[in-house]
């Protein structure tokens, strides 16, 4: 248990939570934010240069008389103008979740997670407890590169620090499963379905936390929370699809 759900040690918690949890992932998603901005800040530069030197070829179309072109060029400058928007968007969108408060971040969570502010304060104040564990499901390598932190196991909530920072109780956990997910990357023709395993955890309010982990981390976590609650259905640690555990949440 201690290599995959160990007990968080006072210098980890000074490390990662000397703020609280939620100013940690206020901290986090401004890291992610930032590459945000950079990104889409060079492709709304592109695209309003592209739009311009559309909007040139049009007005060139239009002096050299070939106006079967025109509409050719308005289409040309449509596309630009709409990855443009779409890209000012996404940046507007970041500023704002960037600019919440920790308060606003946990009016936030508690909302995904189907829980109470009150609960996200009781979540906060346990893990300072002695019983406080990190959920460690990917080996350090992996998790880097699959951008995932170590999550957090208290008294009485699980947080898996998934995208959405989903925190749920542990007593209104009805399901806990392994379920293999698949994704198709690259470009066509040549595109490959790539498949990873998940822990994923459903409360009896539909809400959901997935995590990629490695089969031991996620079945050990598995083990864990069955034993504290044994209702809990958890496929009896077999790996299951994703269609399967989708599923559980309509029963």
């Amino acid at each position: 248990m201690e290599k995959y759900l160990p007990v968080m040690s006072g210098d980890y918690k000074r490390k990662h939570y000397a703020e609280g949890v939620f100013a940690s992932i206020r901290k986090k998603t401004a890291k992610v934010s930032f590459g945000v901005y950079i990104f889409f800040g060079i492709v709304l530069f592109g695209c309003a240069y592209g739009f311009y030197w559309a909007l040139g070829r049009i007005e060139d179309y239009r002096l050299s008389g070939q106006e079967d072109l025109i509409s050719v060029g308005y289409v040309i400058a449509g596309f630009f103008a709409v990855f443009a928007v779409i890209s000012l968007a996404t940046i507007l969108i970041t500023i704002v979740r960037h600019a919440r408060g920790t308060a606003r971040w946990k009016k936030s969570c508690a909302e995904q997670s189907g829980c109470t502010v009150g609960d996200m304060d009781e979540f906060e104040r346990q893990t300072l407890d002695m019983e406080c564990r990190v959920v460690r499901l990917l080996d350090t390598a992996r998790a880097l590169a699959a951008g995932q932190a170590d999550g957090i196991l208290t008294r009485d909530y699980i947080y898996l620090a998934d995208a959405h920072h989903v925190i749920l109780e542990l007593s209104e956990l009805s399901a806990a499963c392994l379920v293999k997910q698949a994704v198709m990357v690259g470009d066509l023709p040549n595109r490959k379905r790539h498949e990873f395993l998940t822990v994923m955890l459903l409360s009896k309010s539909g809400s959901r936390a997935i995590a990629e982990c490695i089969e031991e981390a996620g079945a050990e976590l598995i083990d864990y929370l069955k034993q504290k609650f044994p209702g809990i259905y958890t496929a009896d640690g077999e790996v299951i699809t994703a269609e399967a555990f989708d599923k559980l949440s309509v029963k």
